[in-house]
């Protein structure tokens, strides 16, 4: 298969970001997924580069541009290239006291995520400057870690999309890697298991299908991913027709009424369309259930598991090889992806996992600062936020 719009974007990407400049599929040439290589996102983006960043993640659902780390970009950078594709919102784990209905206060330093990496192995590990951003999630297993800890395996997440059940949802999410596994066990050749799940970490109701697709988690610290935006093309157009009509009410809490929203995204840019997050309970007990409009519970239940268990077929799924300086990119319209089983307590830093994680939402900004009203602001990021681009 000609794969029409890698073709189309090379000598854009050549243009705009110089004749070093290459794109290739992180899977195949029929997958979504592209890496970027050869092109420098340290300094501040033109307007053109910018589009044509976000026309590529539009286009692949994922984009890896590798190898920023030899451009000296930090998570200050980072979060300055995420601007571009949404609105920067701050994490709730960078708040002392997120869920108390108090105002929102960050961590003091002795107990930020940054601090307790840095303190478990002194000088082998530290984090970027920028880590300490209220935009910014570090994602590690290292806090809690040190020469003399007891590791220990965690099992891998749901399979989810982040935070869709806002009124405005969140469009895009990124990685910028620093620290990968390296150590892999000599039996299986893996750096962990996937070890049992608890009870009641699933619904006891899904299909022997379904549960085994969410299971076949990756084993060496990847992150999976499924294209939702295939899965919708490879549906049969009478139940496309159906789908595109359909409504879910999404919310946080059980209690909340919630709101009512469309199963299936249309891209603004491109038209194209994709399933937006059909999971019933993206996070378990976390998350209230979604309902289909018109269904109850359990009919919802049923309903969303089995489009589940279609985008969860191995044609539609991507498991992502972290690499020290990649920035990965995804659409959280067009995906849906699922963090893996991992070692925690480590004891030597050839286990750690370290990658720092930015989610916006909102439309995409060309240019900087971004346009967004105070307004908005006030009432779509919470606690209201504003990227320091300076």
């Amino acid at each position: 298969m000609t794969d029409t719009t890698t073709d189309r974007s090379v000598p854009d990407l050549r243009r705009l970001f110089g004749e070093a400049a290459t794109l290739s599929p992180l899977a195949s040439a029929d997958r979504m997924g592209r890496r970027v290589e050869g092109i420098d996102l340290s300094g501040e983006l033109s307007a053109d580069q910018a589009e044509l960043l976000i026309r590529l993640l539009d286009e692949h659902q994922i984009i890896c541009v590798a190898g920023q780390d030899a451009h000296g970009l930090d998570v200050h950078g980072m979060e300055r290239i995420a601007n571009h594709f949404g609105a920067p919102l701050p994490h709730p784990r960078n708040y002392a006291n997120y869920g108390s209905g108090e105002p929102l206060r960050l961590r003091p330093l002795e107990q930020r995520a940054s601090t307790l990496n840095n303190e478990a192995f002194p000088g082998a590990i530290e984090c970027l400057p920028g880590a300490d951003s209220p935009a910014v999630y570090i994602v590690s297993n290292v806090p809690g870690g040190g020469p003399d800890a007891e590791p220990e395996i965690a099992g891998g997440q749901h399979w989810h999309t982040d935070i869709e059940f806002e009124h405005v949802p969140l469009s895009t999410s990124m990685f910028y890697v620093h620290h990968v596994p390296t150590r892999r066990d000599e039996a299986g050749g893996n750096w962990v298991v996937n070890p049992p799940r608890e009870p009641g970490f699933y619904h006891p109701g899904a299909s022997d299908e379904l549960s085994e697709r969410r299971e076949m988690l990756p084993l060496n610290g990847e992150t999976a991913y499924a294209d939702t935006t295939a899965a919708y093309a490879a549906l049969p157009a009478d139940e496309r027709a159906r789908l595109d009509s359909t409504l879910v009410r999404r919310r946080f809490r059980r209690d909340e009424e919630g709101w009512l929203a469309p199963l299936v995204y249309v891209n603004p840019r491109t038209g194209t369309k994709s399933l937006h997050s059909p999971i019933w309970a993206s996070r378990g007990k976390t998350v209230a259930p979604v309902v289909v409009d018109g269904l109850d519970e359990e009919a919802s239940r049923a309903f969303l598991d089995r489009l589940e268990a279609h985008c969860l077929q191995p044609q539609f799924r991507y498991d992502h090889v972290h690499t020290p300086g990649d920035v990965t990119i995804w659409s959280n319209f067009s995906t849906l992806h699922v963090a893996p089983p991992v070692k925690r307590s480590i004891n030597d830093p050839a286990d750690a996992r370290l990658m720092y994680r930015i989610s916006c939402k909102g439309e995409p900004s060309l240019t900087l600062p971004r346009p967004d009203t105070d307004g908005w602001i006030e009432q779509h990021i919470s606690p209201p936020y504003r990227s320091a681009l300076a």
